[in-house]
């Protein structure tokens, strides 16, 4: 009403004559007799004519501005590509005069096109407005870059600022910051911190929106360092953070796995009189999720209520997701079941995290309990959900129910993804079905689902598992032809595959090629190639490949020297065994019960069977219970030398049972080859070996060792 004072003289008097007059059709309850309409008073309307025609002009203004941009919008929908200049000319045609008189409606036009996400067409009326000499100014450009940011189109965003200074417009903070912003949208951190660190050069001054795009965009692209050096330089330039700032550093110190920064920053919002919110606790519970602190990240859930800050279906996510990641399956369930007593509702997030929770556990019935109970809650799984849930079948050996679960997908318009079928081929595989295994693999291009790395490295594991060397090399050898590149997984599969076949030269050979393909071999390569090359008798090549290891940047571990040691054992050279044992602790390994049982048996074969009692007996002493394999490793190497019965009086004090006749000695003939020798060691007097025990020699003179021995044949 101000403005209204400076045009007309008397306006002073007749408000107040209308004052006077409303107060009375007030106080009556009637209508205005000026306008016919309800008390003014009560509806606060100007009802002066000069006044209801500026009105009624502004209406028709916004009318005509919603119906240009009807049309434009139009335009685009039918459009099959972006309209061009000239189609947007002819709709603007009647409007380019009135925009001259009044700019203030083609900024209405564009800030409308930008709420649509229409930057093509923004950036088309803006040219037309230049091609009809319609002055633009920096409020058009500002909202013509508006509209690229919320399509992402940054691109067109940086032209259009690029080009502001051509048309004699110069851009001010809100086009910087709107091109800031449209860079974090777009992933394009590089040109936001470049717009950002050209503002000052422009003689344009940075504010705190300027900084938290800028933040923001370091954090999308999990630039953490960058994004707490833009954090700590804003004081320095004068601009002071706000929980925006933060909450974006915290997020960016979460994408980083620096679970102890974001801590940091969340609790120094105080220091600087800013309230942490609920999107602050969130990112700092998702630090500590990634950071595996699920313990933390329950400790900041819990304090949420004391702060006045309530959590909320994120904040359980994230907390769900730590538990999931710690493996505290348990906690993750209690959760989720607490979700709806906080008036919280679970969603796909939630469930696809406990079913995650409960698959890293081997507790697939809980994962496929969490899965049926989802539509109860009116929630509908996704890729993700099925995912998990096929992966937790596959870790408990139930490739049916992985294989059923991947059959309704579609049937609930769940598209599988190759993580979906992977997880199926590979529950196949574990349960050594390779036949459905390689049927799904082959399904999956029909599909249109593309075969990568990972699907061939899971095929080609199938039929190691399955015995099939020969399909594991064809499926390797395909992968060159579909421009495919073997990995580390793909090569150790199929060199595993040559081993279990007994094919240690084709072992060999793929070993040798990683090299030429750029692929590097690990601990699994060179253990697999060992134990192929101790299968195939090669104990020369073995050892070979085991001293090369180091020279390679791979250590050894117990599976190598237990190959190793394995391939000594099968050429009879005890020597090299006891060697290779023996230096195990050298090379900070503790040898196992394999390592022994190996290094028994190769004592055995070379003949010297006090040293395979010597390491039986030393089993205990190094916290290793002797198994079966150890002690029928050591009644091998005692039967060729005719002291069985030692050995086995070794078991019976250790209290290890032994296993079924059938199962333990294979045959009748060989059992009637055990009391043949049994009857043998009865009449003949022991002299032989000058094997001691407790000082006297191991002789069966009295009847009391003779009646010992029937013991122990009877219990063989």
């Amino acid at each position: 009403m101000a403005f209204l004072s400076h045009t007309w003289p008397d306006v002073q008097q007749q408000q107040q004559r209308h004052q006077q007059h409303q107060q009375q059709q007030f106080r009556r309850g009637s209508r205005c007799g000026k306008c016919s309409r309800a008390s003014c008073r009560a509806r606060q309307v100007d009802c002066r004519p000069d006044a209801q025609e500026a009105a009624n002009n502004r209406n028709n203004d916004n009318n005509n501005d919603n119906s240009v941009l009807q049309q434009l919008v139009a335009l685009q929908q039918l459009a099959v590509a972006h309209p061009s200049q000239h189609e947007v000319s002819q709709i603007l045609n009647l409007e380019f005069e009135r925009w001259r008189q009044n700019p203030r409606l083609a900024t209405l036009v564009l800030n409308g096109l930008a709420k649509h996400r229409l930057p093509h067409l923004a950036s088309s009326v803006l040219g037309s407005m230049l091609a009809r000499r319609v002055e633009a100014s920096a409020f058009h450009y500002n909202a013509a870059i508006s509209a690229c940011g919320r399509a992402g189109e940054w691109q067109l965003a940086l032209s259009l600022l690029s080009s502001m200074p051509d048309m004699k417009v110069m851009p001010d903070q809100i086009s910087y910051n709107a091109a800031i912003s449209t860079c974090e949208k777009g992933s394009q951190w590089q040109l936001a911190l470049n717009l950002l660190s050209s503002m000052p050069v422009m003689r344009i001054v940075q504010d705190t929106i300027s900084y938290n795009a800028a933040i923001s965009a370091c954090q999308k692209a999990s630039e953490w360092q960058l994004a707490l050096s833009l954090l700590s330089s804003m004081p320095h330039v004068r601009v002071g953070p706000d929980e925006i700032s933060f909450n974006a550093a915290i997020s960016a110190c979460a994408r980083g796995g620096q679970w102890q920064l974001a801590l940091n920053l969340l609790s120094s919002m105080p220091e600087m009189r800013l309230v942490p919110n609920g999107i602050s606790y969130n990112s700092a519970i998702s630090a500590c999720e990634k950071g595996g602190e699920w313990q933390i990240g329950l400790y900041l859930l819990s304090s949420m209520p004391d702060v006045r800050v309530a959590p909320n279906e994120i904040s359980y996510n994230a907390a769900i997701s730590a538990c999931e990641k710690g493996g505290q399956w348990p906690l993750a369930l209690s959760l989720l079941n607490t979700m709806p007593e906080l008036k919280l509702m679970p969603n796909v997030i939630s469930h696809s995290a406990a079913i995650s929770a409960c698959e890293k556990a081997g507790q697939w019935q809980l994962a496929l309990g969490i899965l049926s109970s989802m539509p109860e809650m009116k929630v509908s799984p996704n890729t993700v959900t099925f995912n998990a849930a096929i992966s937790a079948c596959e870790k408990g050996g139930q490739w049916e129910l992985a294989l059923c679960l991947l059959s309704r997908m579609p049937e609930l318009k769940v598209v599988p993804n190759q993580i979906s079928n992977s997880a199926a081929i590979s529950a196949c595989a574990n349960a050594r079905h390779w036949q459905p295994a390689l049927r799904l693999f082959y399904s999956m291009p029909n599909a249109k689902l593309a075969l990568d790395e990972r699907t061939y490295s899971t095929a080609i594991s199938a039929c190691e598992k399955g015995g099939q060397w020969q399909l594991a090399l064809s499926l390797l050898s395909s992968m060159r032809d579909t421009n495919i590149s073997p990995g580390q997984r793909s090569y150790n599969a199929a060199i595993s595959a040559c081993e279990k076949g007994g094919h240690w030269q084709l072992a060999l050979s793929l070993l040798s090629g990683m090299s030429e393909m750029g692929v590097l071999p690990n601990q699994v390569t060179y253990n697999a190639a060992i134990s192929a090359c101790g299968k195939g008798g090669v104990w020369q090549l073995a050892l070979s490949l085991l001293t090369r290891m180091p020279g390679m940047t791979v250590m050894p571990d117990e599976i190598s020297y237990n190959a190793a040691i394995s391939a000594c054992e099968k050429g009879g050279l005890w020597q090299l065994a006891l060697s290779l044992l023996s230096s195990m602790p050298d090379a900070r390994l503790a040898p196992d019960e394999i390592s022994y049982s190996a290094a028994i048996g190769a004592c055995g074969k070379g003949g010297v069977w006090q040293l395979a009692l010597s390491l039986l007996c030393t089993m205990p002493e190094m916290r290793l219970v002797p198994n079966q394999i150890s002690f029928n490793a050591a009644i091998s190497a005692g039967e060729k030398w005719g002291r069985w019965c030692v050995f086995e009086r070794r078991r019976l004090a250790a209290g290890t049972e032994p296993l079924e006749q059938n199962a333990r000695y294979g045959s009748d003939s060989r059992r009637n080859h055990l009391q043949c020798g049994h009857q043998r060691l009865l009449k003949r007097r022991p002299v032989e070996a000058g094997y001691q025990h407790s000082g006297q020699h191991a002789g069966y003179e009295s009847d009391s060792r003779r009646s010992q021995l029937q013991c122990c044949y009877q219990r063989l």
